[in-house]
């Protein structure tokens, strides 16, 4: 028994000076020593990232900084792993350390929902609400915003590439109060002679909650092309909640004008390219006589500040006819669409001015026109304008009398005797400008040479015969 006592009394001093001895080595052997040293942390966006250097040499009881080296670099604007090789150097006594640096991205985008009233449809159906959604990695992200109905609620969400989620709640009602919309294809106005053909042109219609319901329109139409006058075609729609709406497209059935060789002696005067500073005076002129012209206006800089022109020549019976509203050949004459986007702002105008929306129309150039084909790139745009013109209800007119003012001659003796001695025993469409004030000065001896002689004075109208070029592309 006592020896056995002696054996474990040994056996506890031989561990006991092992571990003294561990423990002495531990506290006083030099070597490298890291504290807080990680192999993998993370950083977050555009955050600084600071590199490693809490390492010594040495012992427990001393130690010292020592040099360190890296390799390999990180940017934290862009996420990523990237991987940093340091290198602890102390006299000559080497060690390295590998470390993973994940940058990631934990802040969640923005959301703004720029609505103060929130609702969506019976049928579950969500209007479309102006939002924004911007995050710090991937910028704008809006379209990414998803909008669910939760019960009351509207639930507004967007996720960034990372998975970071905002969440925004909105009361909400669960209403339809917005009727139909109908948009007609084609003009609201046409103009039809007397047996010619109709073609329906339909309408879109669209819901906020039924989205394209174009298929439910109904249309009722009053249209009789047998005689004259103003018929409404009726576009009527109805959604799901039973709310409706409608749009009429007029037609205007018209008794074509026919030329009667046997009849009345008719001028015409027609006036292009105004108004300008003679305008107000040529228009004293027709008032003294009581003769009603017409006038191709236009809104090009020559016009400017002249405007009250067309609308007292409106309000003193004159027709206002749109010539141009640019008067640019080389761009009305490049292609179909400016052509009519330049006679759509001409129109817009004269309604603006006068309430009138004017269909009546002269070429600048005239039909006949041969400077067209230097800008149509050889679309033969003349002739096709004139078929469109014809199809959208248009009358165009030109003329069969030209005084010569247009570059011919300056003479307003010369003006009165081109005019005069080219009076037509039926219908005489006189070309002259009242941006000239030598053709202005004409004005009155052609009114009195005609009153003399058995002259009809008459401005032109949808029923005036027609006085064409042939066409020069």
């Amino acid at each position: 028994m006592r020896e056995i006592v002696m054996k474990w009394k040994i056996a506890i001093i031989i561990i006991g000076i092992v571990i003294l001895s561990s423990i002495t080595i531990f506290l006083v052997y030099p070597r490298f020593m890291e504290k807080d040293f990680q192999s993998e942390i993370e950083i977050p966006l555009n955050e600084t990232f600071n590199k490693y250097d809490g390492v010594c040499y040495g012992n427990f009881f001393s130690c010292e900084k020592v040099e360190v080296s890296e390799e390999g670099d990180v940017d934290t604007s862009k996420i990523g792993e990237y991987n940093i090789k340091y290198v602890f150097n102390y006299n000559g006594n080497i060690e390295e350390k590998n470390q993973v640096v994940k940058v990631i991205d934990n802040k969640a985008p923005t959301l703004d929902v720029k609505v103060d009233n929130f609702k969506y449809c019976p049928n579950g159906n969500i209007p479309s609400y102006e939002v924004s959604a911007i995050d710090d990695y991937d910028g704008d992200i809006s379209g990414n915003v998803k909008v669910e109905a939760d019960g009351e609620k509207l639930l507004f969400s967007v996720s960034d590439s990372s998975g970071n989620e905002t969440k925004i709640f909105k009361d909400a009602k669960k209403i339809d109060d917005e009727s139909p919309t109908i948009t007609l294809n084609g003009d609201d106005k046409i103009y039809l002679p007397v047996d010619g053909e109709y073609t329906e042109q339909g309408a879109s219609a669209s819901d906020n909650c039924d989205g394209d319901i174009t298929d439910k329109i109904e249309i009722e139409s009053s249209l009789n092309n047998k005689e004259p006058g103003e018929y409404e075609i009726n576009y009527k729609i109805k959604d799901s909640s039973g709310l409706e709406n409608n749009v009429k497209r007029m037609v205007y059935v018209y008794k074509k004008a026919e030329v009667n060789e046997n009849g009345s002696k008719n001028v015409y005067l027609t006036f292009d390219d105004g108004p300008s500073a003679y305008t107000s005076k040529l228009l004293d002129v027709l008032k003294k006589y009581n003769v009603k012209a017409t006038f191709f206006v236009t809104s090009q800089n020559t016009t400017k500040g002249y405007d009250d022109m067309i609308k007292r020549a409106y309000d003193e019976g004159h027709t206002i006819g749109i010539h141009s509203y640019t008067h640019s050949y080389s761009y009305i004459y490049t292609s179909v669409d400016n052509y009519f986007e330049d006679l759509t702002n001409m129109q817009n105008k004269i309604y603006n001015l006068t309430g009138y929306k004017s269909m009546i129309v002269r070429f600048p150039g005239g039909s006949s026109n041969t400077i067209s084909k230097n800008y149509d790139g050889g679309s033969h745009i003349m002739s096709n304008l004139a078929k469109m013109l014809t199809a959208k209800g248009y009358r165009y007119f030109d003329w069969n009398v030209l005084s010569g003012d247009a570059g011919e001659t300056t003479d307003t003796k010369k003006i009165i005797k081109n005019v005069t001695s080219s009076l037509k025993s039926t219908s005489s469409v006189v070309l002259q400008h009242d941006t000239k004030d030598f053709s202005i000065n004409a004005v009155e001896e052609i009114i009195k040479y005609g009153l003399e002689n058995g002259y009809n004075f008459l401005p032109l109208t949808m029923d005036s015969p027609r006085v064409e070029h042939s066409i020069n592309n």
